[in-house]
């Protein structure tokens, strides 16, 4: 559940925080279609390196450290089963098997790092605001940002869970791979019963205020794209053409 802990935005002043969010929209998706789009693992660690930046100038690098060492578990679960798959069952030789399987765990990790970094570093609010004003419907925004508190949220529940269990005597980590699923039956269930408990929670809430009462919405503020958002998205773009002109030059993989 670690990983979960790289998507709770932290509060902060620096120049990656203040940007506005569709300027930092337009770097994830870019740079998840170059991750997508590669598969060379010199270039996905370009990729990954991409945003090595921006979390040292946000100074969220504990915050992202913690998200990329939690996804190791599903970085080896990734690489383990395309080598065996590739190598065992797809009548590859070892060498591309192992190309392959390095290629699919770096770009797994990319992916982490580029979201990790975009949500540590924007606001939930501010992302429904950008959403409003780029016309998405009231209701998918605030579904969206419903989702980005409730992921950390439920991840702290889960350990919290898994910690009372364990202070009960339940083994988590004993036995084999199936006995280990089934030791965290304990765990789901509970967890299941809050989301719903919290679910109701927040529709009783949206209700006593009269949400959807009114059709026209109006915002204590608006987001405005200035200068600094504009030269971060001309960087986000000429570093995109320049490792796509890798691919369309250069033919790399």
């Amino acid at each position: 559940m670690k990983v979960f802990k790289g998507f709770e935005y932290r509060r902060g002043t620096t120049p990656i925080h203040a940007l506005d969010p569709r300027a930092k929209l337009v770097y994830l998706m870019l740079f998840m279609a170059l991750a997508i789009l590669y598969s060379n693992p010199l270039v996905l660690i370009m990729i990954f390196a991409s945003s090595l930046p921006m979390v040292a100038i946000a100074r969220v690098f504990s915050k992202w450290a913690i998200s990329i060492r939690g996804s190791f578990i599903f970085v080896a679960f990734i690489f383990l089963f395309n080598l065996l798959a590739l190598y065992f069952w797809g009548g590859n030789t070892l060498e591309v098997a192992v190309l392959s399987s390095l290629s699919m765990a770096i770009r797994f990790i990319s992916l982490i790092s580029i979201f990790s970094t975009f949500f540590l570093t924007t606001s939930p609010e501010d992302m429904t605001q950008s959403m409003v004003q780029m016309k998405i419907p009231y209701d998918y925004a605030l579904t969206f940002n419903m989702a980005m508190r409730f992921v950390p949220t439920l991840s702290k529940e889960a350990q919290y869970i898994m910690d009372a269990q364990k202070s009960r005597g339940l083994e988590m980590e004993k036995g084999n791979l199936v006995a280990r699923v089934k030791n965290y039956i304990p765990v789901l269930i509970p967890l299941i019963i809050s989301s719903f408990r919290r679910a109701e929670l927040v529709a009783d809430a949206m209700e006593s205020r009269a949400f959807g009462a009114s059709k026209k919405r109006t915002s204590i503020y608006v987001l405005r794209f200035g200068g600094k958002d504009a030269l971060f998205v001309s960087i986000a773009l000429a570093s995109f053409f320049a490792l796509l002109s890798l691919r369309l030059l250069l033919s790399v993989p």
